[in-house]
């Protein structure tokens, strides 16, 4: 019984790593699209800001800016900067995770 326990839980413990290494990943591509995207909103407020007061709105609007959008028709306009290699190799790294579990 403990030879079955232990033997199950080596590939367990694998699932867990892989799942952590890609979520590793994927933390590092966030990070990277951030402080590429920030200094373009903190300019899109600014010149929000040109032409109304009105702080929280501003903020408010364009806090979602370099996501993906969807468009009108159904279409969608993708997220910014997901082309940089760390999010590429995150997508891979997702990809076979998720198709073979490792």
């Amino acid at each position: 019984m403990v030879v079955v326990l232990v033997s199950l839980g080596v590939p367990v413990c694998a699932w867990a790593d892989r799942a952590s290494e890609v979520a590793a990943l994927e933390a590092r591509c966030e990070a990277e699209r951030e402080a590429k995207i920030k200094p373009l909103r903190d300019k899109e407020i600014a010149n929000c800001l040109a032409n109304r007061s009105d702080k929280d709105y501003c903020s408010t609007f364009w806090k979602d800016y370099g996501n993906a959008v969807r468009l009108a028709n159904g279409g969608m306009v993708p997220r910014m900067f997901d082309d940089l290699p760390s999010c590429v190799a995150a997508f891979e790294a997702r990809r076979e995770f998720e198709l073979n579990g490792r």
